[in-house]
């Protein structure tokens, strides 16, 4: 099995895969309608552990264009960046999930669709996931 905690396996992985997509779990069109009610198109959205799926580039088409984007895999990032440069307003860093450097309060809603399932598979598990969901506790808005 494949250690999804681990860092080094994400960038390989993307290194390998370079012109692919994969969207975890539910792509954007299953969601939509959820995602329409929990948050208007101006909100500020955060996306953790983006990857290369192709959620919040089909938000962003769809009207939502304040998406911020963080993984912990530079070569996904440039590949995301370079892929996405006509959507300007969305943004990509290199960011662990539980260190971000998001200002408090900065974000109206965070997706995770599979980064507490990578988190859950490497070492100390329970407690990357607290630090994940406490750094973004912190980021959203109250």
């Amino acid at each position: 099995m494949p250690n999804y905690g681990d860092p080094k396996y994400w960038d390989k992985r993307y290194q390998e895969q370079e012109n692919a997509t994969f969207d975890w779990l539910e792509d954007y069109t299953s969601l939509r309608s959820l995602l329409k009610d929990l948050i208007k198109p101006e909100g500020r959205i955060l996306i953790l552990g983006c990857g290369n799926a192709e959620f919040s580039e089909n938000m962003y088409d769809d009207g939502f264009e304040n998406i911020d984007n963080c993984d912990i895999s530079p070569i996904v990032i440039d590949q995301m960046k370079a892929r996405n440069t006509t959507r300007k307003k969305m943004k990509y860093d290199i960011m662990d999930v539980r260190a971000m450097t998001y200002a408090d309060n900065s974000y109206d809603l965070a997706v995770d669709k599979s980064t507490i399932d990578a988190l859950l598979c490497g070492e100390s598990s329970f407690y990357n996931v607290a630090l994940m969901i406490k750094v973004t506790d912190t980021a959203m808005r109250g």
